[in-house]
């Protein structure tokens, strides 16, 4: 559905914080909501997102779409994460083309992702990405974001207290400071069908970059049927090295480059995933953890885009094993 749209049928302009319609929030002591101290005045802003109800049984992914409370361009050099448990996922996303009321929505469906670009995520409820000195990623003043959280509260995964809310703190430099911009690559696997009582090992390369680039960041995600996720420099035919490994889909590692990662101009990395389905349901890519599997790769570079821009890289993926189990 058209973002704009769906802003308009399904909810009305609610500020990110306060409780939304669609999903009031419960009488739990507010106390076991978390807290993060905001930054000093001039070095950065906190966005507060809810509290809003997980109903048990259920999966909510919420969307605060909101623009930045700036009133001039900032350049962000560390990031702190901080949200309840029973959070699959945090995804922030910044967009030069969209203009909405603020207002929250409830969905699934993907964004218009030409029209997004990814600034930061995590899966860790209480993370912090530190950049290197110099480096930024720059939001412009008053732009338009995407808070997206996702809270699963069922078999797989749980909410103790029912709620949800999350918390971002962006802490600044100087223009004057930044000597390069961020850039994110933001890669699927959707050739994911995972047979019933089956063990499957998909590859997929990660789109090149057209320069010389330094890697800062990488995490992996996937869903509860995820056994190993494996990154690596890719000859063509196999992996030649490992510069990224997990096997805790519910607590993936994400991993801060201590020395940046060169990537050459046009060098291919890949990720190898595999699966074991143990029930008798055929399982597909989707964003659901319950019932559908993902094999997501979140990667940040300098020199990023201009703008910092991101790439998106949502085709391609092979099934390179399979075998009953």
């Amino acid at each position: 559905m058209n973002i704009a749209l769906a802003a308009g049928l399904l909810a009305a302009g609610v500020l990110a914080g306060c409780k939304s319609d669609n999903n009031p929030t419960t009488n739990v002591d507010p106390s076991a909501d978390v807290t993060l101290a905001a930054p000093p005045a001039g070095q950065g802003i906190q966005v507060v997102l809810g509290p809003f109800t997980v109903p048990a049984g259920t999966e909510v992914q919420r969307n605060f779409y909101q623009k930045l409370p700036t009133t001039e361009d900032i350049y962000v050099n560390k990031i702190e994460f901080k949200f309840n448990p029973g959070s699959h996922h945090f995804n922030v996303f910044k967009s030069d083309s969209v203009n909405l009321k603020d207002t929250i929505i409830d969905s699934f469906s993907a964004l218009q992702w030409e029209n997004w670009d990814m600034v930061g995520a995590s899966q860790r409820s209480d993370y912090v990405w530190q950049l290197p000195p110099g480096v930024a990623i720059k939001l412009s003043a008053g732009e338009q974001m995407d808070f997206q959280t996702h809270y699963v509260n069922a078999g797989t995964q749980s909410t103790p207290s029912g709620r949800g809310k999350a918390i971002v703190n962006f802490w600044t430099i100087d223009k004057s400071q930044v000597t390069n911009t961020v850039g994110a690559i933001f890669s699927n696997n959707k050739t994911l069908d995972i047979q019933p009582h089956t063990s499957a090992t998909y590859c997929k390369v990660v789109k090149t970059v057209d320069h010389d680039v330094m890697l800062l960041l990488m995490t992996g995600h996937f869903h509860s049927r995820g056994k190993t996720f494996t990154v690596g420099h890719w000859d063509g035919k196999k992996l030649k090295d490992t510069i990224y490994n997990s096997a805790n889909w519910s607590d993936p590692p994400i991993v801060q480059y201590a020395t940046p990662l060169l990537l050459r101009a046009n060098d291919s990395i890949a990720y190898i995933t595999t699966f074991e389905n143990n029930t008798d349901t055929e399982i597909k890519f989707g964003p659901h953890v319950e019932v559908e599997e993902h094999a997501n790769l979140f990667t940040f570079y300098y020199p990023g885009p201009a703008g910092s821009k991101a790439i998106y890289d949502f085709t391609g993926g092979f099934l390179m094993e399979s075998h009953p189990i």
